[in-house]
């Protein structure tokens, strides 16, 4: 897994009227350290525990990219002294490309993996971009450093973390803060665990509600090893005690912010545990999948459930023993669909389910019902209420 730290510098206001005003910052384990800017300090911190792969610091011409001098040890600053002071100066009316190309270079000797990025904080579509184009395609662990800049960066850069952990495998995220207006003797530092954890439940919920997959989400809400019993679900199988486990683990969650998530959850796994039958069952499963835009998965389960009513209203309660339902169906359709609008119902959709199934389109009367929506979704609905005719 990579590590990147993400860091946006500013202007800053000292009583010289140019950069960060130098300060204490205390982590949660107690220790302290002094420095400007606070991404400095906090690459200090986090470089005891891990390291850090890429550390991308984002800012503007006049930011105060000299005060990053304080990430190094004393012992190497003098180093850097003339080009420390060539970057201060140049910071005033805004630090030409080659200074602060070098700058990072020189940089780079102490703090493997720095690049400082000049950007203009008003091209919006940069912030994304530049995450698109530069983050690796490994398992990643997001730092972001909220701390410094224009009050509005951090909100573009966060919006844009969100939006690239669909194509990117961001694994974990934590923001930090340096406190400075809380400051006493020390500025506290503020490491904001629960955009986190809102960060994994909002991934693995639009996974659920796109998809139906629920062991991510639920392993979120505190409910653990449930993907079996997804498996068996798509297996049309009933795992009914499974089903009750996670049903009554559902309403025993008490934060107010994932009991919504819980009972939406619970609400569309309710009809699975409810109903008997298996038809009932792959019904539910159709009307399910059809809500998540899933509309192979619905024909196919709709179009079953059918064949097996159909089957049950001929006296056949051992469906499994008939190898072939569609050949044994054929000439005892009249029988069992004694209306016209259900034999004509129960024709497209098994032709429409062939047609998808198999990829292509034989009789010409279906190609509305795959190529259009709303004559697909209208075949749906009807075939719904041909079920309902079926059981009764």
């Amino acid at each position: 897994m990579k590590n990147i730290l993400l860091s946006i510098i500013g202007i800053g206001r000292n009583q010289s009227g140019k950069g960060y005003i130098k300060t204490k910052y205390k982590f949660e384990n107690g220790q302290t350290y002094e420095t400007a800017f606070f991404g400095s300090a906090l690459y200090r911190y986090l470089f005891n525990e891990k390291n850090i792969d890429k550390w991308y610091i984002l800012g503007t011409d006049k930011s105060s990219w000299s005060e990053i001098i304080d990430t190094i040890d004393e012992d190497y600053k003098n180093n850097l002294e003339e080009l420390y002071y060539k970057v201060w100066d140049e910071e005033r009316s805004g630090i030409s490309k080659n200074t602060l190309n070098e700058w990072q270079e020189k940089l780079s000797n102490y703090i493997p993996g720095i690049e400082l990025i000049n950007i203009d904080p008003l091209d919006y579509k940069f912030y994304v971009e530049f995450l698109i184009k530069n983050l690796p395609d490994d398992e990643l662990y997001i730092i972001l450093d909220i701390t410094h800049g224009y009050r509005f960066m951090p909100f573009i850069l966060s919006f844009s973390i969100m939006y690239i952990k669909n194509f990117k495998k961001i694994v974990d995220l934590d923001i930090y803060y340096g406190a400075l207006e809380m400051k006493g003797d020390e500025a506290p530092v503020i490491k904001i665990d629960f955009i986190n954890e809102l960060f994994k439940l909002t991934t693995s919920y639009e996974i659920y509600k796109y998809s139906g997959y629920f062991p991510e989400i639920l392993k979120n809400l505190g409910i653990q090893n449930t993907e079996n019993t997804y498996f068996q679900i798509e297996m049309n199988w009933r795992p009914q005690k499974e089903l009750k486990e996670i049903t009554a683990k559902l309403d025993n969650i008490e934060e107010s912010y994932k009991t919504l998530c819980a009972e939406n959850i619970k609400k569309e796994l309710q009809p699975l545990l409810e109903k008997e039958l298996l038809e009932d069952r792959m019904i539910e499963r159709a009307k399910y999948f059809f809500e998540k835009n899933q509309y192979l998965k619905s024909l196919i389960l709709i179009y079953e459930a059918i064949t097996i009513r159909m089957l049950k209203r001929l006296g056949i309660t051992k469906i499994h023993d008939i190898p072939n339902r569609k050949e044994f169906l054929r000439d005892k359709i009249p029988q069992i669909l004694k209306e016209k609008w259900m034999q004509d119902n129960f024709k497209i959709l098994e032709g429409v389910r062939n047609s998808a199934v198999h990829g292509n389109i034989r009789d010409s009367s279906l190609y509305q019902h795959i190529k259009d929506r709303e004559k697909f979704s209208e075949l749906f609905k009807s075939s719904l209420i041909l079920y309902e005719k079926l059981k009764k």
